[in-house]
């Protein structure tokens, strides 16, 4: 989806003087009742409207008035400005609701920090922090993408008076202060619309002209009152809202939640249609098990609209105009979709609190050119919620200003993880992370980042991150962490002993990111490592050393998908070198790097890995050791049961998606792995292993991350079942 063809709504000027139509159109448009269009809410479910308009066409049934609400608010909208059914259609259908019902960029499009929390467990779910304690977003989803899309679909009209546009519309909306009806009469068109539909929880609200707006569908899905205002004489009123759930529907919060709101919509729908009268036409399509949140099949049911307008042709008969009259209002009503380039583009800084002019210059630059480019630049500095278009016409052309709107639960953040695996034998891990990232402490974006771990990994390391350039490309990070784990030693397939490893240091580390791809950084480390016998018999001696180290790292992440991918690539490299000159009391190489490449499509692909990691002829202490065994890390064997110094691993995932999903069902996908392993030196003294083995597994997304149920077996006769919340451990 093209945000460019998104962003620039443009005014085509249309001039057909109703005094060049035949005298008996003239007649035929005059002479009739006014009629107008009204459209309710109901989610997913008023996508259908489409068809109900299409319907309309064929029948030569003119509109002189829309006026909708939520769903019915996009549908109306977009045909009020002068789209064809056919247009609008098109994009509906084509949209990627995915995408649309999410504020976050395409992954390959995020920072590398948004990039880095979801390596490492993270959900992307965030919360503010303030003194005066935790503050979550103002809905699930801002509409970033959503914004810009009924922008397209309403292009090239703008807004300013509604009552200017081809045919005469009116919006509905609440007001979330006082719960009173706000009917929407002009202003830019498509926030109008994006305010209608703003269901309180799910979507961020709209401030308009002072008001804080959401879901109109509250205090009046079907706008028969306002039509009356407007003049209409008859009605043709669509309803296609949710009907309430059965008792055995309301099983959950959740579910109580939505039953509550569906009750208040359908309190006011029958007030509205209790207005009615005998000449008004009610069209309610049978629309089945189509949910109000299934965006992506939503299509699927507009000829269940077309099929409830037909039966009404005989009633809607009498609003129909002859066909040359026909064509003559159509063509008054229809509006070439064209969307020229801006001449300009502009930022507009005037409301953001905590980032500097300084800062959004350095990052698009002082004349940014390109729209796309510029909006990608600005959300992922992850500091703004949304950025808003808005197109002025002056004597220079046309100027599109762009206003970056800062995350209102910001400018400090929490995120949250959960990672859990057993093999169903005694083999169970556990780990809860937990992130804090506190950014714009200075005019320079200082920026203050800790994360802590509990459960198989107990860990706290917190990050100074000081920006030596304008647009925080370089920077130094002086960090200091503290970690506690344990891990098992097997000696010829045999848990022998478990070791509890204690690592405490501090770093400076200078390093520069790779645009939006990726980062490199160098630095020193001094620390101390302690390795203590748990359980089990000494099969390494124990001990404290001290260590000096240079690190090196560098990740290159330009994956589609984490969890799923279907392109890109991600390279993860990383050097440690501990030397005497640095204060290590021992000496070691270790390098690690591991690349993968993902090929395919949505509903099927292949992810390829090769991993290589070497000591060089170095031997590693316990805590460096390179560990595998686990599900999908040589699948059938215990979570890290080898520990060599040297390792060599390659492996194929093959997914498919056998069960596409909808908001209340995930997308359930069915995979198999191939792995091969080559260790050597490794801690088992048995010597060089080669290993083979493979998996298969059912995965789906659940509210704490990915869910794997798996079974693997490797080579020697070893097996094990996998259940996995959140991504299986490297």
């Amino acid at each position: 989806m093209n945000l460019r063809a998104f962003l620039q709504p443009f005014v085509v000027a249309m001039t057909l003087g109703v005094a060049s139509l035949p005298a008996s159109s003239q007649a035929d448009q005059t002479s009739r009742p006014k009629t107008c269009l009204v459209l309710s809410g109901g989610g997913a479910r008023g996508i259908t409207h489409i068809g109900v308009i299409k319907v309309l066409e064929e029948l030569h049934v003119p509109i002189d008035c829309v006026v909708g609400t939520s769903a019915g608010a996009i549908i109306g909208g977009a045909y009020a400005a002068g789209a064809s059914p056919a247009d609008i259609e098109s994009l509906i259908t084509q949209a990627d609701w995915d995408l649309l019902l999410s504020d976050q960029p395409l992954r390959e499009a995020r920072s590398v920090y948004t990039k880095e929390v979801e390596r490492e467990h993270l959900l992307s779910a965030e919360i503010g922090t303030r003194a005066r304690g935790l503050t979550l977003p103002r809905g699930l989803v801002a509409g970033q993408h959503l914004q810009y899309f009924l922008q397209r679909l309403i292009a090239p009209s703008r807004g300013g008076d509604f009552d200017r546009l081809p045919i005469p519309y009116r919006a509905l909306a609440t007001d979330f202060e006082n719960g009173r009806l706000v009917v929407l009469e002009k202003g830019d068109l498509a926030a109008a619309i994006r305010a209608s539909m703003s269901v309180p929880g799910a979507f961020a609200p709209v401030e308009i002209d002072g008001h804080v707006l959401v879901d109109g569908g509250i205090v009046r899905n079907i706008g028969v009152d306002v039509a009356r205002e407007l003049g209409a004489e008859r009605l043709i009123v669509v309803n296609v809202g949710t009907p309430l759930m059965k008792r055995a529907e309301i099983d959950s919060l959740v579910n109580s939640a939505d039953q509550m709101l569906r009750i208040l919509t359908n309190q006011n729908v029958e007030t509205s249609l209790a207005q009615l009268r005998p000449d008004d036409v009610l069209i309610e399509p049978a629309l089945g098990t189509l949910s109000s949140t299934d965006f992506a099949n939503g299509y699927r049911w507009i000829p269940a609209a077309e099929t409830a307008t037909r039966r009404s042709a005989r009633e809607l008969a009498t609003f129909a105009l002859a066909p040359d009259a026909y064509d003559a209002w159509k063509a008054l009503q229809r509006v070439a979709r064209t969307e020229p380039l801006p001449h300009h583009i502009e930022i507009d800084v005037a409301g953001l609190k905590h980032v500097p002019q300084a800062a959004i210059t350095a990052t698009v630059g002082a004349v940014p050119t390109d729209v796309d480019a510029t909006i990608g630049a600005l959300l992922a500095t992850d500091d703004f919620e949304t950025v808003k278009g808005v197109v002025k016409n002056d004597e220079r052309g046309t100027t599109l200003v762009l206003e970056p709107i800062e995350k209102p639960w910001g400018p400090d953040y929490l995120r949250a993880g959960i990672q859990l695996n057993t093999d169903f034998a005694g083999d169970s891990h556990f780990l809860v992370t937990v992130d804090h990232r506190a950014t714009w402490l200075n005019t320079q974006g200082l920026e203050w980042r800790n994360r802590a771990s509990f459960g198989h990994i107990n860990a706290l390391r917190s990050q100074l991150r000081i920006p030596i350039d304008g647009a925080r490309q370089w920077f130094i990070a002086p960090e200091l962490s503290v970690s506690e784990r344990l891990r098992d030693i097997y000696l010829d397939g045999v848990d022998a002993a478990r070791y509890q490893l204690r690592d405490s240091s501090g770093s400076v580390l200078l390093g520069r990111t790779l645009g939006i791809f990726g980062e490199f950084v160098i630095g020193v480390e001094r620390g101390q490592d302690t390795t203590r016998l748990a359980i089990g018999s000494a099969v390494l001696p124990p001990g404290s050393l001290t260590t000096g180290v240079f690190r090196a790292g560098l990740t290159l992440d330009r994956l589609d998908n984490l969890d799923f991918p279907t392109h890109g690539y991600l390279l993860q490299s990383d050097l440690r070198i501990a030397d005497g000159a640095l204060g290590s009391d021992k000496p070691y190489r270790r390098w690690s790097t591991e690349y993968s490449a993902a090929f395919g499509g949505h509903n099927a692909s292949i992810l390829l890995t090769a991993r290589y990691q070497t000591a060089r002829s170095s031997s590693l202490p316990l805590s460096q050791a390179f560990a595998l065994g686990g599900f999908l890390n040589l699948s059938g064997l215990a979570q890290e049961q080898l520990l060599a110094n040297d390792v060599a691993f390659l492996r194929a995932i093959y997914r498919t998606r056998f069960l596409h999903g909808n908001s209340l069902v995930p997308d359930l996908y069915a995979g198999v792995s191939l792995e091969a392993a080559d260790l050597h030196r490794p801690f088992d003294p048995l010597g060089t292993v080669h290993l083979f083995s493979g998996s298969f597994f059912l995965s789906a997304q659940s509210v704490l991350g990915q869910l794997y149920l798996g079974t693997g077996a490797a080579s020697g006769g070893h097996g094990a079942i996998y259940l996995t919340v959140g991504r299986p451990w490297p």
